[in-house]
């Protein structure tokens, strides 16, 4: 990651590359691609906006893919957990947010696949989330053979192809749902959900998915709302989990008591 100056805007930009000494892995290329196209397509203001991709030559012949971003400026949500839990009134918007994004890929056929405390941002613009680099697309369900339907006046727009990635088939939007789950909780209370778990282990994986215990939030003024969308997120079969959008709904239903300026709602 390289800070630069746009000198037209001019304005503070982030440059992520690839590294040098992954610049013949294909797949490490098309990675950075994917990210950017992923990002780009959705336009969301919890999402840092991209600004351009593309190829760099370097004196010696080696090519590097990079993209170029939006800067921000704060610190990770990991960050501000190793302090200690956070009220419910802070943690709840935050969710409220991450759901948001989540409601937006899910409805664009798109699952992050690495949401976590490390991948959230709190910035001066407010919450940001970052890291696509695992995202990947999901198959959507067949349609019925015939004419489209389409609104008046729609007019079909074609998405850009992404590159194929090795784990699609394994993806699936209740996976983000729970890793959501995860990090409600890890916010009002301070601690995972896996007590017995070693410090940095991957809660998104589906070892931890398949085990998915019923949390207990035993936390002092915390509203029921709050507990019951947690655990309902962290549902044994992800069947049973509600959708991003939902939880969306019923996160910035609940920002009106938590924080009377909570961050601005996009659900598309």
């Amino acid at each position: 990651m390289y800070e630069a100056i746009d000198v037209v805007a001019p304005r503070r930009l982030a440059i992520k590359a690839l590294a040098a000494a992954h610049a013949a892995d294909s797949w490490a290329r098309d990675g950075v691609r994917r990210e950017a196209l992923i990002i780009d397509r959705l336009r969301h203001p919890s999402v840092p906006r991209v600004y351009g991709y593309g190829d760099a030559p370097l004196p010696d012949g080696t090519v590097l893919p990079y993209v170029v971003m939006e800067l921000l400026t704060g610190v990770s949500l990991a960050t501000r957990l190793a302090g200690g839990a956070m009220p419910w009134t802070e943690a709840v918007p935050v969710a409220a947010a991450v759901a948001d994004v989540l409601a937006v890929a899910h409805r664009r056929g798109l699952v992050h696949r690495d949401l976590s405390a490390a991948n959230v941002m709190l910035t001066a613009d407010g919450i940001k989330i970052v890291d696509f680099g695992l995202a990947t697309t999901v198959e959507r369900k067949r349609t019925i053979p015939g004419k489209p339907r389409l609104t008046r006046n729609a007019v079909p727009r074609r998405q850009p192809i992404l590159p194929a990635h090795r784990l699609t088939t394994a993806a699936q939007p209740a996976d983000d749902v729970y890793s959501l789950g995860v990090l409600l909780y890890q916010m009002v209370t301070g601690g995972s959900p896996y007590p017995n778990a070693l410090p940095g282990t991957d809660f998104t994986t589906p070892h931890f998915r398949c085990m998915a215990p019923t949390p207990v939030l035993a936390v002092a003024g915390l509203p029921r709302e709050v507990a019951e969308i947690c655990r309902a997120c962290m549902a044994k079969r992800p069947a049973d989990r509600p959708s991003g959008r939902d939880v969306a709904l019923s996160l910035w239903g609940l920002t009106t008591r938590a924080s009377p300026a909570a961050p601005h709602r996009t659900l598309r």
